[in-house]
């Protein structure tokens, strides 16, 4: 009992370490958290706009705002401070986080029944530069991944109903899901499941399923579904073959970060492989349950076999569902070191504490998975800076979109305009009848000097009226008639 308990604190630490830093959202939490606070502040529980992603996640962390963050002003008006908001919109994933490791222990020993089969599987859950970075943050996976963690509990258990179930939460979190159901039709297969196991899971999986259909049906706007498919795969769905190893190189760059930095995983990897290679060689399995493992296997060359061959985004957050297989793939095999006895067990300390310091490493070193979270640093001070402008003051923002709004706040009194060109600006600007100062926002590292010279061009004059971190604004005076 005591090795679960000091992992969990150890995963505890990690994520609460990343859940307290000061650190604005990136863009596509902004996105997220846009809807969320909607939901929680105006109650707008449907989430109308351009949204592409199931509402699961979003719901939770709208329910933590109001749980954490939301406050009633003198006037009896509900307010969600952003920075607030952004605790409170990390927060349930950061849980959910430490929830995962807990469950990758119970995985680990459902599967293999070996004490350090757990602790491995702990451990690489709650070290991974992968769990640090997108653990604690406002993204919409790790519910995706606890729903399709306890699936696959669900299902090695053969309990089909629930694993149906905990599939479908996890397409209530994201369209993703359907990458994870292969690996679950996989394990049906593997323990040569009856017709009555295949019931159970999709009679489950479908009322859930058919819930998000009639939730997405109930919504004003276009289908999440179809919103994702554009988002994607503009234009085709199969990348062109000479692009295929490229692909898939870049996703195996970013996998190598899946168990620790690059040289970890590569070492624990060959270390598995050299395993898995003996005991071939010895012709024993040592009460390994191979099917599982095959399916598993397989489910992670698919997986990377498809994102070569399809046009998906090279985002990192993708591979975040192959962590559950490949952890316990590992975790199995390094429970399995050679030599037994004390030395043994000596091998293997030396391997966990390996691996906690590679965590550690990854936790104050930088790592380079989930983006520039300093990329954004200092757009509270910009939105801050806007929102002082009087009434119904005009902003044009070609590049800042969701993560401004989110920092303007959900009551800002501003006009905010985008346009997508510097032509298209000049033309919107001149044709806008407005004697007063408009404003025109840019981070820093933009090539924006186009966007000036179309409006002085157009007559407007442009001056600096704010410079700070990465964020430049300027003061626009409408043209002399």
């Amino acid at each position: 009992m005591v090795a679960p308990l000091l992992l969990l604190l150890l995963a505890s630490y990690m994520q609460f370490h990343q859940l307290t830093r000061d650190l604005r959202f990136l863009p596509d939490e902004a996105f997220f958290m846009t809807f969320a606070r909607g939901a929680a502040v105006n109650g707008d529980w449907l989430l109308p706009g351009p949204l592409d992603k199931p509402p699961l996640s979003i719901y939770i962390s709208a329910l933590s705002m109001v749980a954490v963050g939301l406050r009633a002003d003198a006037g009896g008006v509900l307010q969600l401070d952003s920075h607030l908001g952004e605790f409170a919109g990390r927060l349930p994933n950061a849980l959910l986080a430490i929830m995962l490791t807990a469950l990758m222990m119970r995985l680990a020993w459902r599967l293999y029944r070996w004490r350090w089969a757990a602790i491995f599987a702990g451990l690489l859950t709650a070290t991974s530069p992968y769990m640090l970075a997108f653990g604690a943050s406002a993204f919409t996976d790790m519910g995706l991944l606890i729903c399709s963690a306890a699936a696959l509990y669900f299902a090695l258990t053969g309990r089909w109903m629930l694993a149906g179930l905990a599939l479908g939460l996890a397409f209530w979190s994201k369209q993703q899901a359907a990458l994870f159901a292969v690996l679950i039709v996989l394990i049906l297969l593997a323990r040569q499941a009856g017709r009555r196991d295949w019931m159970c899971i999709c009679l489950a999986l479908g009322l859930v399923c058919a819930g998000l259909l009639i939730w997405d049906g109930a919504r004003p706007e276009a289908s999440i579904f179809l919103q994702a498919a554009v988002n994607n795969s503009p234009g085709a769905w199969l990348a062109a073959p000479p692009q295929w190893v490229g692909r898939l190189g870049a996703w195996i760059e970013r996998g190598l970060w899946l168990l620790g930095p690059p040289l970890a995983t590569g070492g624990l990897l060959l270390g598995c492989a050299f395993v898995s290679l003996r005991q071939i060689w010895a012709g024993t399995t040592g009460g390994r349950p191979p099917r599982v493992e095959r399916a598993m296997l397989v489910t992670i060359v698919a997986f990377f076999s498809l994102h070569a061959l399809l046009r998906f985004n090279l985002y990192e957050r993708y591979l975040l569902l192959m962590m559950p297989p490949l952890c316990l793939l590992v975790a199995g095999q390094l429970a399995r070191l050679p030599n037994a006895g004390r030395l043994g067990e000596a091998i293997r300390a030396v391997v966990a504490a390996s691996l906690i310091a590679s965590g550690l490493w990854s936790l104050n070193a930088g790592q380079t998975i989930g983006g520039d979270r300093g990329e954004q640093a200092g757009i509270d001070a910009l939105a801050a800076h806007l929102e002082a402008k009087p009434v119904a003051t005009v902003i044009y923002d070609p590049w800042l979109g969701w993560e401004l709004g989110y920092y303007l706040g959900q009551w800002h009194d501003k006009r905010r305009a985008h346009y997508p060109t510097a032509e298209a600006l000049a033309a919107g600007a001149l044709a806008l009848d407005e004697i007063g100062d408009r404003y025109f926002v840019a981070p820093l590292d933009q090539p924006h000097e186009a966007w000036l010279t179309a409006l002085r061009d157009a007559g407007f004059g442009v001056y600096v009226d704010y410079e700070r971190d990465r964020f430049i604004v300027y003061r626009l005076t409408a043209p002399q008639n």
